[in-house]
């Protein structure tokens, strides 16, 4: 696994992305792999808040009688969620990914955090800058405050679509070069939209596809997935 340290260092107690040698930890994947990273970490592995990823835009609260959703057999993901935000500290929050865009959000003065699953769909429909508008409305976080980090993901150098899908991204304002998205600079460009500093909002610049480090649907295909993971 890959700890973020930059975020833990504003007052996280975790941030972090499994690898492919941490095995597949997603929710339909190993559970003892996943056991294994939440032990080694010092958390409860059924203490784990998910949503139920859609590639949508939805995006949940989660407070304490959230912990376990989507882990416990009584207590169910977040229905149709790719983003999950609390203020409540010791709750770990959880997705689940193999080439879409992990988007880690800590804002330290209020004390509030957020973790997106930005998939295609969710990053031309704008998730990441809906995610710091609703900090704002629900905590009061100020953006300005808001320290941000694009994870390990598909990259500009080998996300490539077809034409109607490149065209639709490029009329929505984001990067494209030629049919190759650029998730990465599009994210940026919301959270800074939303008005994050851009010198607050750090990017991995590791691609999953090209990169053996991490599970990658376009190279692999089978359905294992990394878990970014992020506590406060």
């Amino acid at each position: 696994m890959v700890r973020f340290h930059e975020l833990e260092q504003l007052g996280v107690s975790l941030a972090l992305m499994t690898e492919v040698s941490d095995g597949d930890c997603s929710s339909r994947g190993d559970k003892a792999a996943r056991t294994r990273v939440c032990v080694a970490c010092g958390i409860d592995g059924e203490d784990l808040v998910c949503g139920s990823q859609v590639h949508g835009v939805e995006i949940a609260v989660a407070l304490e009688s959230d912990r376990g959703r989507g882990v416990r057999t009584d207590h169910p993901a977040f229905p149709a969620t790719d983003a999950l935000v609390t203020n409540v500290r010791g709750l770990p929050l959880a997705i689940f990914v193999a080439d879409c865009v992990p988007v880690y959000i800590v804002e330290p003065k209020t004390g509030c955090i957020a973790l997106i699953h930005a998939g295609r769909e969710g990053t031309l429909r704008g998730i990441a800058g809906l995610t710091v508008r609703l900090l704002q409305k629900t905590y009061g976080a100020s953006p300005g405050d808001i320290h941000a980090l694009i994870g390990p993901s598909a990259g500009p150098c080998c996300y490539e679509v077809d034409e109607p899908r490149a065209k639709a991204f490029a009329a929505a304002g984001w990067a494209v070069r030629g049919r190759y998205l650029d998730l990465w600079n599009a994210n940026a460009a919301q959270l800074a939209g939303a008005g994050v500093p851009r010198g607050q909002i750090a990017v991995a610049g590791v691609c999953t596809i090209c990169s053996e480090t991490y599970y990658s649907h376009r190279r692999c295909g089978d359905g294992r997935r990394n878990m970014p993971l992020l506590v406060l």
